[in-house]
C-alpha cells in the first residue's frame, strides 16, 4: 500500500470517531516504488515498524 493510501485510510478512520481496530490484516508499505519496512493495516491506516508487525506475529 502507498504511504499517501494509508494517509487517508487514516483521515476516515478518524472521521469515524477512531473506533477500536484489530488490525486484521497488514500489508507492505511504499513510498512510491520504495519499501519503507513498515506494514500498514488495511482497516484503518496505522502503520507500525518492523519491530512491532513482528511483535504482533504478522
Amino acid at each position: 500500500m502507498q504511504a499517501a493510501e494509508a494517509a487517508k485510510l487514516q483521515q476516515q478512520w478518524k472521521a469515524k470517531g477512531s473506533p477500536l481496530c484489530e488490525h486484521p490484516e497488514l500489508e507492505r508499505e511504499y513510498h512510491l516504488s520504495m519499501n519503507t519496512g513498515d506494514k500498514v493495516c488495511t482497516t484503518c491506516g496505522e502503520d507500525f515498524s518492523r519491530a512491532e508487525w513482528k511483535q504482533m506475529g504478522k
